[in-house]
């Protein structure tokens, strides 16, 4: 898979956490009782929040890039299985989040913590296919 790939993925695994609230409004606005479609019109503003939403959660604060570049590495030595990686993308949303409680978390962390990671996923295997 292309790089490009797995940052779209990261991104979208945190948007829609992100704007769940505006996409299921979206969603509850489009939906119709009857089987011709509703007018686009009449959710306009519906669309206007989720796409809004969207745009501002694809910015990335400046001190998550260590957290995003973590769950990019992983996805790209785990070929895009986004099972694997999970931890390090809900540690990419936190600090999207909350970046000034990440901050602490981060001043908090041990030396051991710090050290970069390693992502072995052939060494590892039996413990990370368990769960397909």
């Amino acid at each position: 898979m292309d790089t490009k790939s797995f940052e779209v993925m990261i991104h979208s695994e945190y948007a829609f956490d992100a704007c769940r609230q505006e996409v299921t409004d979206y969603e509850d606005c489009r939906q119709t009782d009857s089987p011709t479609p509703r007018n686009p019109i009449e959710c306009r503003e519906k669309s206007r929040n989720l796409v809004s939403c969207y745009r501002q959660s694809e910015k990335i604060e400046p001190l998550c890039l260590d957290s995003f570049n973590d769950a990019r590495e992983c996805m790209f030595q785990s070929d895009g299985n986004v099972y694997n990686c999970r931890p390090y993308i809900k540690l990419f949303g936190n600090c999207q989040r909350n970046p000034v409680e990440f901050k602490d978390f981060l001043e908090a962390s041990t030396d051991q913590q710090k050290k970069p990671r390693r992502f072995d996923f052939v060494r590892n295997r039996g413990h990370y296919d368990k769960f397909l």
